[in-house]
């Protein structure tokens, strides 16, 4: 009995990195988006996109910092929080993130991370004793253009659970691509909508 709870646990907790992967994103505008990547390895999830959005920096920086109201740049954050976070960081922001497989196994993933700003860069790093990553950092980079800013996105992530073979790393790259391009989308629009 106790085997088979502990296979359960698992499951649902590696359910909880796949990002609402029945919910397909539309994809981004062909000149919005200029690339995409998720890759694994040793048990790591890296993640790189690229894009120019026709906003001034200081609206998407606006949008990324706006911490209390992250559930507008992804649905599958249900919750958002921030507090004061120890030096050199500037806050310690805490999501509370539902990832579900096709609406039918869903589970909580909580994610505590110190976020440090700069002009042009925002740096948030994983609190790995408070949330279910081992260890986790991204970064977003901000170039002003003359007719809008480009925006760098990198992210690593390392879950503290494994993900069992039935689910597969591939399906949950292909889960995590499909939220990255979602959040994509959304910061686009609420910049745009800031400016």
């Amino acid at each position: 009995m106790r085997a088979i709870t502990l296979r359960r646990r698992r499951w649902w907790v590696a359910i909880a990195l796949l990002p609402l992967l029945a919910l397909a994103a539309a994809p981004l505008p062909a000149e919005s988006l200029l690339s995409l990547d998720v890759h694994h390895e040793d048990g790591r999830y890296r993640l790189r996109a690229d894009m120019e959005i026709a906003a001034p920096a200081a609206a998407v920086r606006a949008t990324l910092t706006d911490y209390a109201n992250l559930t507008a740049l992804n649905p599958s954050i249900r919750q958002s929080s921030v507090r004061a976070a120890p030096a050199p960081y500037d806050a310690r922001v805490t999501t509370l993130l539902r990832a579900c497989i096709r609406e039918l196994f869903c589970r909580e993933l909580k994610r505590v991370e110190d976020v440090r700003e700069d002009p042009q860069r925002l740096l948030a790093v994983i609190v790995p004793a408070q949330s279910d990553f081992r260890a986790g950092r991204t970064e977003w980079r901000l170039s002003p253009r003359p007719d809008g800013v480009r925006v760098s996105y990198r992210a690593e992530l390392t879950p503290a659970f494994t993900v069992p073979p039935l689910v597969g790393t591939a399906l949950v790259k292909q889960g995590l691509e499909r939220e990255l391009r979602r959040l994509l989308r959304n910061l686009e629009r609420l910049a745009r909508a800031r400016s």
